[in-house]
């Protein structure tokens, strides 16, 4: 016992001689402060942006004993006569002291520092692991493998979108099946709240706009159209849409306004249409102004001229009004279809008959099957304001008026005229209608168009509409001659 007893007091006598040894050394390094050069190359090895705090005992050994690679990342300082280690790319700091405190901690924060660039691109490197999947073909049942790149930033993004696309509410990301579906799908995604997400979609509206912002400065010209209607809560709004060619000869569409306005009155909307241009910058860029027949359309574009000659426009804003061709056409349709209004209710009430009931739905359609018509189309309903709608309709219910001669439809001397059900001479009036409107079917849907140029083909399908009237002016048919002369007048 009394040899172990040696051996211990002897290794306490080593211990106490060592720690005096390291504690005297540390004295030692510390009782010297750096020089201003020593202070101007530690400096150096850090950051742009991370200074050297002011009153800091720093230690730096150019020869440190600190042998694994993670402590090249920190700054030994003396506090409270203790030693520490601050991380030179973030505010932490740690105890450093190896016989007391370990290097654990000084490890795991130098592997997960987000300010360190190696371990950015350790998660740039993340980003880019591919997964597989397996798609299933369509005409068989193998499973097809291969692989793709999970980008959860990407996956946001797509999240954002179809927000903004189904116009979708923002707590749809907090419903019970949704959240199922994502865990199932991609279950490393972090669904965001609806808060996060309401502000991720403001974000890209503010980015998406001053991409556009951008766009208008290098186009020259800008021609606009502007629309106003009234909501079911009486409220005036107004929709302003430019058109402009970008720098790769590509025609744009993009809607830059969509506001609530004090009336309908062309006062109103030229000094609306002339506070979004000032806004985004391109008042002096404005080339025409599309917008309906109308006499306060008219009052709006007097406004826009007045604005042009202060700003710059081509031949002093002249030719800066330009008419809707479309509507034109649409005016001049309806002057012409209103000659014929019986014997369109008459097909529009039977059409309604057979809709508003799923037998007579079914009973229709086993009358087509007996009667043999080889047709895919289907009923539909026409809206009242937009004639093309109505063309369909007749054009549709033509091709079954065999079937209608089948089904009992409403009858009676308490109906009006207009509500009786169609008789053959109805038929011949709907079959010449049809064709005397299918021409300008077609010219509305090659003019109106917004994703390519249609002024070039204006001319010359006005004129082949011009001609078309001259022809059924010469028809033996009263009413379709006085129809074509009416519409003349108008073209």
């Amino acid at each position: 016992s009394e040899g172990s007893q040696g051996t211990t007091d002897s290794y306490s006598c080593n211990m106490e001689s060592s720690q005096s040894k390291r504690s005297a050394s540390f004295s030692e390094q510390t009782s010297q402060p750096l020089s201003e050069k020593d202070m101007e190359e530690l400096q150096s090895t850090l950051p742009p942006d991370k200074k050297l705090k002011a009153g800091r005992e720093y230690i730096w050994n150019r020869k440190s004993k600190r042998k694994a690679e993670y402590w090249k990342y920190y700054l030994e300082y003396v506090e409270n006569g203790k030693l520490r280690a601050e991380c030179k790319f973030c505010p932490k700091t740690f105890a450093a002291d190896g016989n007391l405190n370990g290097s654990k901690n000084v490890k795991n924060h130098a592997e997960s520092c987000l300010g360190n660039p190696i371990n950015i691109e350790k998660e740039k490197g993340k980003e880019k692991q591919t997964k597989l999947y397996f798609d299933q073909e369509h005409e068989s049942s193998e499973l097809k493998c291969g692989s793709r790149i999970i980008n959860l930033n990407d996956v946001r993004e797509a999240l954002i979108h179809m927000i903004i696309v189904d116009e979708l509410p923002f707590k749809h990301v907090e419903k019970p099946g949704f959240r199922h579906f994502v865990q199932v799908a991609c279950p490393q995604f972090h669904i965001p709240s609806r808060v996060t997400i309401a502000r991720d979609c403001l974000k890209l509206y503010y980015s998406e706009k001053e991409k556009l912002r951008e766009m208008f400065k290098t186009c020259q010209r800008i021609s606009v159209t502007t629309d106003t209607w009234t909501s079911i809560q009486r409220i005036n709004y107004m929709c302003l849409t430019t058109h402009f060619i970008d720098n790769d000869w590509k025609l744009n569409k993009k809607i830059i306004n969509f506001c609530p306005i004090s009336s309908h009155k062309g006062e109103a909307i030229g000094k609306a249409v002339e506070a979004c241009l000032e806004y985004w910058g391109i008042d002096d860029k404005l080339f025409t102004v599309t917008v309906d027949n109308a006499s306060s359309n008219d009052v709006a574009c007097a406004h826009l001229s007045r604005m042009v000659r202060r700003t710059g426009c081509i031949n002093d804003g002249k030719n800066l009004h330009v008419r809707c061709i479309a509507h034109i056409i649409n005016l001049i349709v309806w002057d012409g279809i209103r000659e014929h209004g019986v014997c369109i209710d008459r097909v529009r009430n039977a059409v309604k008959y057979v809709k508003n009931s799923h037998a007579r739905i079914l009973r229709f359609k086993n009358l087509v099957q007996k009667a043999n018509i080889d047709s895919k189309s289907s009923l539909s309903f026409d809206v009242p304001t937009r004639w093309n709608s109505t063309y369909i309709m007749l054009e549709t219910a033509l091709k079954f008026r065999r079937v209608f001669s089948g089904l009992s439809l409403p009858d009676g001397e308490d109906l009006n005229d207009n509500e009786r059900p169609p008789e053959p001479e109805d038929w011949e009036k709907v079959e010449r209608l049809v064709l005397f409107l299918g021409g300008f079917y077609l010219l509305t849907k090659r003019i109106f168009g917004s994703h390519y140029v249609t002024t070039n083909k204006g001319l010359g399908e006005i004129a082949s509409m011009y001609d078309m009237l001259n022809n059924w002016e010469q028809s033996e048919d009263l009413n379709f001659q006085a129809m074509a002369t009416a519409m003349k007048k108008k073209v």
